[in-house]
């Protein structure tokens, strides 16, 4: 049986949450996999921790509580070093990762060494994107291929087997954390599936112009690295 951690960072998703809990543990194939959740939430004004403390009575849950908004890729590294388990995987907590797609993705891990859900692989749907969002989205990955050769390098939906982060030091702080695991670390074999982007249904975009300016420092740190690590 395979075990895995699924990491989900949390700001202000307290209708969310529950609402994810119960689709991941209604949907996920139990016979093959063993599936826990990890919920890192940054001190969330609306309740977010402690609907988290609650669900974690019912299902496979650890929480971490952490004193203040520390950026979702410090989140996400806490919750790896939380696991002990041989795949980690993160989603988002507010609703448009599908967990539909949760039993392919994890049965590819036999094959794969990380496999991602992809906004621009053929067969996906986003809903409602904005012309704006999907534009700059556009221009983010098409700039990030080059460093990847990965189609959504800046998806927040992915799994991978632990070892390809064997003496690696990941260190972003902001959104596009698969980047830095993609252009860092131990792969060879990365599968991209189509899947249904979802609307938000109770929250909004953590975007805003800081998390736009670390993006930016990463591709060029990222540049950077593969130039002097070959």
């Amino acid at each position: 049986m395979l075990r895995v951690s699924i990491v989900i960072p949390t700001y202000n998703e307290a209708k969310n949450l529950p609402l994810l809990a119960e689709e991941i543990f209604g949907v996920v194939d139990r016979n093959q996999f063993d599936v826990e959740l990890i919920i890192v939430d940054d001190n969330s004004p609306d309740g977010t921790g402690a609907v988290a403390d609650d669900l974690a009575k019912k299902y496979p849950i650890q929480v971490i509580h952490r004193a203040g908004k520390l950026g979702l890729g410090s989140a996400v590294r806490e919750g790896f070093a939380k696991s002990n388990r041989e795949v980690l995987g993160v989603m988002d907590a507010d609703l448009s990762h599908d967990p539909q797609h949760l039993n392919q993705m994890l049965s590819l891990l036999s094959e794969y060494d990380l496999v991602v859900g992809s906004r621009f692989e053929q067969g996906s749907t986003v809903e409602q994107w904005k012309w704006w969002r999907r534009i700059i989205s556009q221009v983010g990955v098409f700039v990030t291929y080059m460093l990847t050769g990965v189609k959504d390098p800046l998806s927040g939906f992915f799994f991978f087997r632990r070892f390809i982060l064997a003496n690696v030091e990941l260190s972003t702080t902001g959104y596009k954390i698969l980047l830095e695991i993609l252009v860092k670390g131990n792969h060879k074999k990365v599968k991209e599936i189509p899947f249904r982007f979802r609307i938000r249904k109770f929250s909004t975009s953590k975007l805003d112009k800081k998390e736009y300016w670390l993006f930016l420092k990463q591709i060029i740190s990222y540049s950077l690295y593969k130039i002097f690590k070959k």
